[in-house]
């Protein structure tokens, strides 16, 4: 009687654990080109980009709002995360850095 509790458990662990999703979504350079310092605003930013992976408030009220990018991605592999496939060791990021009424001051992108 204790036998179906326990595989039960188990493959509802099991499907939990293969539908946890733990990639990271990388940004593309067409997609950092359409912001333009000056004129777009964090909300536009986060609307097309979602939630950052950091964001750093500085002591001179400048906000920085960091993504994974694209460019500098290295390591993973071509097979899908969910087939067993890896995602990139490693990643550049961007940096969107807002002035204290959230317009966009500039963009800087490391490798």
């Amino acid at each position: 009687m204790l036998r179906p509790v326990v595989v039960t458990a188990f493959a509802v662990l099991l499907l939990a654990s293969a539908c946890t999703d733990n990639s990271v979504t990388l940004v593309s350079s067409d997609k950092i080109a359409a912001f333009k310092a000056g004129s777009t605003n964090q909300t536009e930013v986060v609307a097309t980009l979602g939630k950052p992976l950091h964001t750093i408030i500085e002591a001179d009220g400048t906000k920085i709002d960091q993504y994974p990018t694209e460019a500098g991605a290295s390591g993973g592999s071509i097979i899908p995360d969910w087939l067993g496939g890896g995602a990139p060791q490693s990643y550049g990021m961007v940096s969107f850095l807002y002035g204290s009424g959230g317009t966009l001051k500039d963009i800087k992108t490391a490798k």
